[in-house]
């Protein structure tokens, strides 16, 4: 049977740099608040004394490969007047055996030419299919190759999680029967932060993930101050799991036209 895969070549380059992410373009102070001594656990990697990212962040992922979930990640780029230089947002739908999965991802920036980006995804492990439109200039294109591989890498943003814990000095600020809120304002290592493009020299960071007890993390934001060209930004990225057991990934109905147009062919 004849597969019909759409797709573009560099669909993975796109999706692997949207991790992230809300608006918000002033940092956001952060106090540590005394944590509970009543017994209540820490998930795995974390402790009163030290955040272990790698830990963290394997956990995150092997729990979440037991269920199905929603994934959005979102960012923004501001300049400082708080103009949005780039914007996008990304949600993945993700099934239990993780082969099958699909999403949305939206980018828009003014900078250069305003433009718009839009891929919609999905695949079954099998068939892998994916609808590009790029505006420029409201011109529109929609590009069609064939991929075998899937479009996102890192369904779980395991690796972005570790990458943040592993960038920010984080410590526990809260902790309570649901799980635990980490909290950073100081950079170890910029460098392994995952930056938007062009963006560099990252400094006056603020971080602050919710980790469940199970070890998934629900939710982080991320902001820090950067350069990108001649001018200061501020960069946003927010990460937040939502419908954990509940989430239904179907077929997109494009996917089943654009199959019968390949078999009419």
């Amino acid at each position: 049977m004849t597969r019909a895969v759409v797709a573009i070549v560099t669909l993975a380059l796109v999706l692997a740099g949207c991790s992230g992410f809300v608006q918000q373009d002033s940092p956001e102070t952060v106090t540590p608040a005394a944590v509970p001594t009543d017994g209540v656990g820490y998930p795995p990697g974390v402790s009163d004394d030290a955040v272990v990212p790698s830990t963290l962040a394997s956990t995150h992922e092997r729990t979440l490969a037991t269920t199905n979930y929603t994934l959005v990640t979102r960012q923004w780029v501001t300049d400082s007047n708080g103009t949005v230089l780039r914007r996008s947002n990304h949600t993945r739908y993700v099934a239990v055996n993780k082969t099958t999965y699909a999403g949305q991802f939206r980018q828009n920036g003014t900078e250069l030419n305003t433009f718009t980006t839009r891929i919609d995804y999905w695949t079954n492990g099998s068939i892998v299919a994916a609808q590009y439109d790029e505006r420029v200039n409201r011109r529109s294109q929609v590009k069609w190759s064939v991929r075998d591989d899937g479009p996102v890498s890192d369904l779980s943003e395991r690796r972005t999680i570790r990458a943040v814990g592993e960038a920010v000095a984080l410590s526990v600020a809260d902790r309570s029967d649901s799980g635990v809120v980490l909290v950073g304002t100081r950079f170890r290592n910029p460098d392994r932060l995952n930056t938007p493009l062009f963006v560099s020299d990252p400094r006056n960071v603020s971080v602050r993930l919710r980790v469940n007890h199970d070890g998934t993390v629900s939710a982080f934001r991320l902001a820090f101050d950067a350069k990108r060209s001649d001018r200061q930004v501020r960069v946003t990225q927010e990460m937040r799991l939502r419908h954990i057991g509940s989430t239904t990934v179907r077929q997109p109905e494009w996917v089943e036209n654009t199959t019968q147009r390949s078999l009419q062919d």
